[in-house]
This record gives structure tokens, C-alpha cells and sequence, in this order.
């Protein structure tokens, strides 16, 4: 396997997730699968969109993310990812494919894909462009986690938690406000959809 080039992606981020890996060509699926697996933490396979469908809902509170191809028997993959996107909205969703159309990507974005990347592609991009996919699903768990926290912090103290401002995340450190930055971006995109 070529070397990957840690730069372009966090690497402890991506071996963090948990993704579905959805592809009808077995030849692009076993070459792709031995890269993912050494990489992510667990690596869910289906060989079309009607398997990729049924392993998404038998494991759906552990997949971070689903990375699928367009032209496959069954259901293809935007429908698959249709009916996805309606059992869990929020997840993060990347379609690999050799097509460009201009009606396969108008049909993406339709349906929530975060990134649409033409085959050939270099494995180092595609796991940039996991990455990016997931941030925003990322930064709202973390932001609810903090919430949770600072609401016991409040009881224990026996004082009403006052909501988490960005003045005060600030303060903390500059990486965190520019990921915090990043997903106000995030959050007023999809906002405007």
C-alpha cells in the first residue's frame, strides 16, 4: 500500500470512525476495504444499496459515517442513501463514483451528501474529504457534551447553567475557536438549505 500523506487528513481523527463501505465491484471493494481497514476503527462492508440499507440498520447507532458508490444493483446509491438519511438525518454520507453527471450530483446534494468524489481517486483524499464529512456531525456531539457537562456542574452547584457562548469557548484555546468557527460555517450552510 503507497504511503499515506498524514498532512492532508488527522489521522487519529479518522481511525476514531466508524464507517459503511458500500460497493458493487469486487475488485474496488477489496482494494479500497484493505486500505480502510487498517485505518478506521471498524469498517462495515455491503456489495450493493439494498445490503448497504439492511447493515446501516442493523448497526445504525455505530456507523459515523457511510461511503458508498452510485451505480449499483437494487437500489443505487442515492436512493440507498435516501432511505438512510430518513432513519438518521444527521449522518454524514460520501459517494464515490465514475460518473459525473450533472443530475447524479444535483440528486447528491438533494439528499444530504456531503462530498460527491470522481473515481480514480487517491486514497489520501478520500480520507480528507471523510474527514470533512464528519466534522460537522463531530463538533455538534462535542458541543452537546459540553452542554451536558457544564447542566451538572450547574446542579451540583445548585445554580442555574447559564448556555455556552462562544466569547467564553474563546478563551479556552485558539484551535478550538477555529473549530468552532468552522462549524458556525457548517451550521449556517445548512441552515440556508
Amino acid at each position: 500500500m503507497k504511503k499515506l500523506d498524514n498532512n492532508s487528513f488527522n489521522i487519529n481523527f479518522i481511525e476514531e470512525l466508524t464507517v459503511l463501505y458500500v460497493e458493487d465491484d469486487p475488485v474496488i471493494r477489496e482494494n479500497l476495504l484493505s486500505c480502510f481497514e487498517p485505518l478506521f476503527k471498524k469498517t462495515f462492508v455491503a456489495v450493493d444499496g439494498k445490503d448497504g440499507l439492511k447493515k446501516f440498520k442493523k448497526h445504525k447507532k455505530e456507523i459515523d459515517i457511510v461511503i458508498t458508490d452510485i451505480n449499483m444493483p437494487y437500489i443505487d446509491g442515492i436512493e440507498m442513501i435516501k432511505l438512510i438519511k430518513n432513519i438518521n438525518p444527521k449522518i454524514a454520507c460520501l459517494i464515490t463514483t465514475a460518473y459525473s453527471d450533472k443530475q447524479y450530483l444535483l440528486d447528491s446534494v438533494d439528499y444530504g451528501v456531503n462530498h460527491y468524489i470522481l473515481k480514480p481517486f487517491k486514497i489520501d483524499t478520500l480520507l480528507k474529504e471523510v474527514e470533512k464529512s464528519y466534522l460537522s456531525t463531530y463538533y455538534i456531539k462535542e458541543l452537546s457534551q459540553r452542554n451536558r457537562e457544564i447542566e451538572q456542574l450547574a446542579k451540583m452547584f445548585n445554580s442555574t447553567p447559564e448556555p455556552l457562548e462562544l466569547k467564553e469557548l474563546e478563551k479556552e484555546d485558539k484551535e478550538y475557536k477555529t473549530k468552532l468557527t468552522l462549524f458556525s460555517e457548517i451550521i449556517q450552510m445548512l441552515d440556508r438549505r
